[in-house]
């Protein structure tokens, strides 16, 4: 019986040696083999797990049966071989049976953990899609709040952010609470919300919502005091608002609907909820700008489109000529469609009228002052077409209710009879044209300037009207502003010199050749950039 005995004692002591040295095996290849160890760990969550066979069942219970098997041998020393034998069966009937039900315990508790877990993580799910949706910041938070108090069954939910000092009411589901508080940013109810390096929900009530918990090692008073606030919203759970590492705003839920009080679930999608609620109200954000800006374009180019489609009513409707005036004119517009124009009117006793405006403002408006100002024009020229100083005046009179606290207008006109061989012209405050002279001594350079201030540019004097006598060889160009002041690629102006260059160098084609080629040129010296505002000019020359 003692060599019975002492053979299980030395299997027993076999098996555990042997187990020994396989671990000890097991570490000593694991350090001397490789100086690199790969180690992949691969999780996967399935709803309904595919059967399969299970190996780690099996392997437990043979450990379990092993263990309990040697420890009955090595707790009956003083018994027989046949003894020991029957304890160790059965040891490990009971262990099997032990085990198989802690087993399927076990395995049916971790299922319905993961089984609430999975239907947690669908609710929120869902929660943070109908946020992300939104792209408003007050349909943002009144969402979040409504998604609180659907989803986790709260009386009520209230949000406050922070506005300046304070933490005051921003949105509320179902309805604003009776008390209008406001918590202080040195409140302990913040300290209390951003102790930790990630901000965590706070229950300030007990579970059966009778008395309040003691949440802060705080002053007792000022604890007492916050307690009070938040009794007087009937909270229960304070959820943060994290914004970076600052603390922008909190969550209060009222009572639960059920006696339960919420669980730690409920508190895990408040916060989720919370930082959907930041990223989402940080895109709307975003969203909103580039909308302003997009609006802003469109408004812009619908302005630019009314501008254009203003401006083609802007070309005199009639061609005439006049027997010993060869004259033309052209009007250049790229992208921007800006505030000026010309006109060329007949006008009794074989004369013509020549306008040109520059009328600043924004393209709309631009474009309603320039038909405004062209209709007064050509109605006043026939009237007062010997008199351009009372013209002007009578423009600007009736321009006055409209012209109030609006920029001022710089205009040209001028007044040609056939024949007479003399221009008379009123400069109020437009680009000075350019008469070009061919003399024994060389090209002579004159600028037309006689005239006053612009219009509308507040008290204004008596209008003086200059006279200028054109000869046969003479150039006059009308321009505007927008042809010296044309930049070039290099940032530089195309300039007055450049100008009047190209004027003399064409003065021996026809008027009409000139003006083209003149624009051309500015066109070819800014790059063809259309982003440059229009250009303009009228070109005089006697026969």
């Amino acid at each position: 019986m003692n060599a019975g005995l002492d053979f299980l004692q030395r299997l027993a002591l076999l098996v555990w040696l042997a187990v020994l040295l396989l671990f000890l095996s097991s570490l000593t290849a694991f350090f001397f083999s490789s100086r690199r160890v790969r180690l992949d760990i691969v999780v996967s969550w399935y709803r309904n797990r595919p059967l399969s066979r299970n190996t780690m069942r099996p392997l437990l219970l043979t450990v379990a049966v092993a263990i309990v098997c040697a420890l009955l041998v090595q707790i009956s020393p003083s018994e027989t071989p046949a003894m020991r034998i029957a304890l160790m069966v059965v040891g490990a009937g009971v262990t099997w049976v032990s085990f198989d039900w802690s087993w399927k315990q076990l395995c049916a508790a971790v299922q319905r953990q993961s089984d609430a877990n999975l239907a947690w993580r669908d609710k929120t799910d869902a929660a943070l899609s109908e946020l992300r949706l939104r792209f408003e910041p007050g349909g943002i938070r009144q969402a979040a709040c409504d998604l609180i108090a659907r989803t986790l069954g709260a009386r009520h939910v209230y949000l406050y952010t922070r506005a300046g000092d304070s933490f005051s009411l921003s949105a509320s589901m179902p309805l604003t609470p009776e008390s209008d508080v406001s918590f202080s940013v040195a409140s302990l109810l913040r300290h209390e919300l951003t102790s930790g390096h990630t901000f965590r929900c706070l229950r300030v009530m007990t579970a059966d919502g009778r008395r309040p918990r003691r949440w802060s090692k705080g002053m007792p008073a000022r604890l007492e005091a916050e307690q009070s606030l938040l009794m007087s919203v009937d909270a229960h759970v304070v959820a943060p608002v994290q914004s970076g590492a600052e603390l922008s705003g909190f969550f209060i839920l009222g009572p639960h609907m059920e006696v339960t009080g919420y669980s730690g679930e409920h508190l895990r999608f408040a916060e989720a909820v919370a930082r959907q609620m930041v990223a989402s109200l940080a895109v709307a954000e975003l969203f909103q700008a580039e909308l302003g800006k997009l609006r802003e374009v469109a408004q812009d180019q619908a302005s630019r489109r009314a501008a254009r489609t203003t401006r083609t009513h802007l070309i005199p409707p009639d061609r005439f000529e006049l027997p010993d005036l060869d004259f033309a004119a052209e009007h250049w517009t790229g992208d921007l469609p800006g505030g000026a124009f010309y006109d060329i009117v007949s006008v009794p006793n074989r004369a013509a009228a020549f306008f040109l405006a520059e009328v600043p403002g924004p393209d709309e408006e631009a474009a309603a002052r320039m038909v405004q100002l062209q209709t007064l024009l050509r109605t006043r020229a026939r009237a007062y077409t010997e008199d351009l100083a009372e013209l002007l005046e009578s423009t600007q009179r009736a321009l006055g209710p409209s012209a109030a606290n609006r920029p001022p207008i710089g205009l040209f006109c001028a007044r040609y009879v056939s024949g007479s061989g003399r221009l008379q012209y009123l400069n109020a405050g437009a680009y000075p044209p350019v008469l070009i002279r061919r003399t024994a001594e060389g090209a002579e350079i004159m600028r037309l300037t006689c005239g006053g201030a612009p219009i509308g540019a507040g008290p204004e004097g008596p209008r003086q009207v200059g006279e200028v006598e054109i000869r046969s060889g003479d150039l006059l160009a009308i321009g505007s502003a927008g042809l010296a002041q044309a930049p070039g690629l290099d940032g530089e102006t195309w300039g007055e010199p450049r100008y009047i260059d190209t004027l003399q160098s064409w003065e021996s084609q026809r008027a009409r050749d000139i003006v083209h080629l003149t624009l051309h040129s500015v066109h070819e010296f800014s790059g063809k950039n259309p982003q440059v505002p229009p250009r303009l000019l009228i070109v005089l020359r006697p026969n």
